[in-house]
C-alpha cells in the first residue's frame, strides 16, 4: 500500500503533462495579419511620422521666439541703463 499510493500519483501527474503536451501541438498556427492591416499599419506609420515632423516644426519655432524674446529682453535692459544718468 505504502508503494501503491505514489505510484498512482506519479502516474497521474506523468498523464496530465502528456495530456498537455499533445493538445498544445495540436493547435493551429496563429493566423498571419492580413494584407489590410499590412496596409493600415503603414498609413498609421506614415501618419505618425508626419505629426513627429510638425512637432519638429513646432519646437523649433518655440525656440526661435524665445530666442528672439530673451534677445529683445537683454537690448531693452541695456538701453534703460544707457538712459539713465550715472550718479557719481
Amino acid at each position: 500500500m505504502a508503494i501503491l499510493v505514489p505510484s498512482i500519483v506519479i502516474l497521474a501527474v506523468t498523464a496530465v503533462v502528456l495530456i498537455r503536451i499533445s493538445r498544445r501541438s495540436t493547435l493551429p498556427p496563429s493566423p498571419r495579419p492580413s494584407r489590410i492591416d499590412d496596409d493600415r499599419f503603414e498609413r498609421l506609420e506614415q501618419a505618425v511620422d508626419s505629426i513627429a515632423i510638425e512637432v519638429e516644426r513646432i519646437s523649433e519655432s518655440q525656440r526661435f521666439s524665445a530666442k528672439l524674446l530673451a534677445e529683445r529682453i537683454k537690448e531693452d535692459a541695456n538701453s534703460e541703463r544707457a538712459s539713465r544718468p550715472s550718479v557719481s
